[in-house]
């Protein structure tokens, strides 16, 4: 699984930005409202643990600006478009997610689909409850005829 670490760096490298750098430069503060939003959002992060992991990075970050962060995150995405290009190229360029990520990552995108994009999904989803179906009364079959033996 991805480190916070590691997604921090990532965003330092594609923003050109350093996340912990101690300023409250405009540009700064929207890409730590991203990091923050990452790690709260698709990290399921507790606010404690996000504040103690800027302070071992030497950003002294208490939980009220954290939360702000938090809160401030959709007012800087409206106003500067690449943080959700930098969210998208961070949530999809990480292999390592685990599913709890992925399904997060899904709900974010579902408000973003076209009719046709909906309707492409319906059918894919569609077919999955059936093969759980299937598999789940294959289950029940062979245990009704293992007790029949």
């Amino acid at each position: 699984m991805i480190t916070q670490k590691e997604i921090a760096d990532e965003l330092n490298r594609i923003s050109g930005l350093d996340v912990f750098r101690v300023t409250r430069r405009r540009e700064y503060v929207e890409v730590r409202s991203l990091l923050n939003h990452i790690l709260y959002n698709y990290k399921k992060m507790p606010l404690s643990k996000i504040t103690k992991f800027y302070n071992n990075n030497g950003w002294d970050i208490n939980h009220a600006t954290l939360i702000h962060s938090l809160r401030t995150f959709d007012l800087h995405k409206k106003y500067n478009s690449s943080l959700l290009i930098w969210l998208e190229h961070i949530v999809d360029n990480i292999n390592k997610m685990d599913n709890f990520i992925k399904r997060e990552y899904i709900r974010a995108k579902i408000n973003s689909l076209d009719n046709k994009d909906i309707d492409e999904l319906t059918m894919v989803i569609s077919n999955m409850p059936e093969r759980e179906v299937e598999l789940k009364n294959k289950k029940y079959i062979t245990r009704k005829y293992e007790k029949q033996l």
